[in-house]
């Protein structure tokens, strides 16, 4: 830990009226009034000048997010409390740059860090006093003013920035002067217009309600019984293991976490993608399920971490309050785990799952494929029953092909959909197309069709779903790479119709461009993702797009028709910084559609619920 200590520590109170986020709808107060202030230093050690400029308007439509301090280059910039830097880098429009999480929860950012050898502007310095993982104490020195980034033509200065525990970006100002010794009844900054919790962006949809658990990476969703089950995703330097969030949206404007079930503390070291959860009845078992894939946040502990558990988590969940874990089944100790699953309760009685096990083919040394089959008829004694891998049981003349323009690694299967009652299933091999597969004997799967290089550039296709009613099949390609990088190519990834005989007839490129113009956004994540199907309309998580709604009437052209999209958040984990170098923005992995009502995960920011209210007063078709 770094031991610099400060020779005198403004003692403040934090109450957090103004620094809390307002309710959905709320308006500021904007006559002058005593603000609460965070208890923290100044972040630079010299002299210095600023203005309140929070919610100014800047360049592409953006509002200014924080504070500049004017001064000198190379003064010293300062931890403004205890904490724990979680991030250190570059980016385009921020320059250099440091995070620091604090004891509390909150963060604070630093940018435009000094990048030039003393005395001169050549960009060259690159030497770091703190990393990620550094502990430090208020007042600590942690870099240098500088001009890094899109400060470049400005006067030096540091921009920063306060963040409450669940994200949103407070003005800094009055915090500023508090540090600086102001008297609290001295203080009278005017709200500016960016003091309000920032509100979605809508078209044809409101918002209803939102709920943040905090810890960030909100991953996949299921409901039942107004309980909504929220996975969570995981890296290996930002591992929340939170498990799946069950939030009660009975009240749908006041969401309220209950509980959670596979849980770090249940299986450390995990996320859970991805889960299931609806009714079975059988011989052994009638109630609620949840089925959970289980993986390891660091991919490269496969083999160190051998009693580590990954695979399935088998849940009942009839009484959301006490959820009991009936069974698990491995996907085996070579393999990260299971990221994606779905279950299916077919008319012959047998309760079947089907779940992505990727690189499984290569981590278990072909032991088994990536597709795992497995019943759950008797959920306490879950066995598998099959297994299929594209690079193993596809059409060898087109598998070598494939092989011949990118490694192995990119033929895997990323998702899986059942269809036909659980006798078909859909798979998504990420640079193989799509595969539908009889599973009548789900023992012998089968090919039944497939569709092949549906997707731009590399093709990463994420997730496949037909439309029988419309004799259509839609798949979305994921692409997190805009830029040419490797075997990535330019543009963001997109969405697909295809006819029923596997040709492309339609696309959609959403927020994020058609990849040929010149001029794509690069402050967020505009790739598409997790999508469904739902009378005729397709509804679509496009990270940092939001939710999109795109109407079929005629899939040749699909029309977007609406969207929402969550307020920007900067990521709790300190994993995501925007191409352009950006810090806060929307990251929706997943929505889910009942009703005229849509469910919402923001990677950042939490649960939101929405309702789509339909091109005209009439409420919407599934109501």
């Amino acid at each position: 830990m770094m031991k610099a200590r400060l020779t005198a520590i403004v003692s403040l109170l934090l109450v957090g009226s103004v620094i809390a986020p307002a309710a959905a709808g709320a308006q500021t107060d904007d006559t002058d009034t005593v603000p609460d202030v965070y208890p923290m230093v100044f972040p630079v050690g010299g002299s210095h000048s600023f203005t309140d400029t929070f919610g100014a308007p800047r360049s592409e439509g953006r509002k200014h997010q924080g504070a500049d301090v004017f001064t000198d280059k190379l003064t010293p910039v300062l931890a403004v409390a205890d904490g724990t830097v979680r991030r250190v880098a570059t980016g385009d429009r921020s320059g250099r740059y440091i995070v620091i999480e604090h004891d509390d929860g909150w963060r604070s950012y630093y940018l435009h860090l000094n990048n030039d050898s003393p005395g001169t502007d050549d960009g060259l310095a690159d030497d770091w006093i703190v990393e990620a993982g550094t502990e430090v104490e208020a007042g600590d020195v942690i870099d240098f003013v500088g001009d890094s980034g899109n400060a470049e033509s400005t006067p030096s200065h540091l921009h920063f920035e306060l963040h409450t525990p669940d994200g949103l970006a407070v003005n800094p100002t009055p915090h500023l002067l508090a540090a600086t010794g102001v008297p609290l009844d001295e203080i009278a900054v005017t709200p500016s217009p960016a003091s309000a919790a920032p509100s979605p962006e809508t078209r044809n949809t409101e918002l209803v309600g939102h709920v943040d658990p905090g810890g960030g990476f909100a991953a996949g969703l299921a409901i039942r019984s107004d309980i909504v089950y929220m996975g969570t995703w995981g890296r290996p330097d930002a591992c929340p293991a939170s498990g799946v969030r069950l939030i009660d949206a009975a009240d749908p404007a006041a969401p309220e976490v209950i509980g959670s079930i596979a849980s770090g503390e249940e299986f450390p070291g995990t996320d859970t993608d991805s889960v299931w959860v609806g009714e079975i009845e059988t011989d052994t078992y009638t109630g609620d399920l949840a089925v959970v894939a289980v993986s390891l946040c660091d991919n490269g502990e496969r083999e160190r971490r051998r009693d580590a558990f990954r695979g399935l988590a088998i849940y009942d969940v009839t009484d959301p309050l006490q959820p009991e874990l009936l069974s698990t089944i491995e996907s085996g100790t070579g393999t990260q785990g299971v990221h994606d699953v779905d279950v299916a309760a077919r008319t012959d009685g047998q309760v079947l799952a089907a779940a992505t096990v990727m690189q499984s083919a290569i981590h278990s040394e072909g032991a088994a494929g990536d597709v795992r089959l497995v019943d759950l008829s008797d959920p306490s004694r879950p066995f598998a029953v099959g297994t299929w891998d594209f690079r193993t049981d596809g059409d060898a003349d087109e598998v070598a092909a494939l092989l011949e323009q990118g490694p192995e690694e990119e033929l895997h299967s990323h998702s899986v959909a059942f269809a036909a009652g659980g006798r078909r299933l859909w798979v998504g091999n990420w640079d193989a197309g799509a595969t539908l597969l009889a599973v009548d004997d789900p023992g012998r799967p089968r090919i039944v069709d497939r569709v092949a290089e549906v997707a731009s550039g590399e093709g990463n296709l994420h997730t496949v779903v037909s439309d029988a009613q419309r004799g259509v099949v839609v798949v979305t390609s994921e692409d997190l790479y805009p830029t040419d990088r490797g075997i990535h190519t330019a543009g963001w990834g997109h969405q697909v119709v295809l006819d029923l005989s596997g040709d492309p007839i339609g696309s959609f490129y959403g927020p994020a461009g058609n990849p040929d113009d010149e001029d794509i956004p690069m402050d967020g994540f505009f790739s598409a993702h997790d999508f469904e199907i739902q009378d005729g309309l397709v509804f679509t998580s496009w990270y940092s797009g939001g939710v999109r709604i795109v109407d079929l009437a005629d899939p040749t052209d699909p029309s977007e028709v609406g969207y929402f999209v969550p307020p920007a958040r900067s990521d709790p984990q300190g994993y995501w910084t925007a191409p352009d170098g950006g810090l806060s923005f929307p990251m929706v992995w997943d929505v889910l559609v009942e009703g005229d009502r849509l469910y919402i995960s923001d990677m950042n920011s939490g649960l939101w619920i929405a309702r789509f209210t339909g091109n005209d007063p009439t409420p919407f078709a599934g109501a």
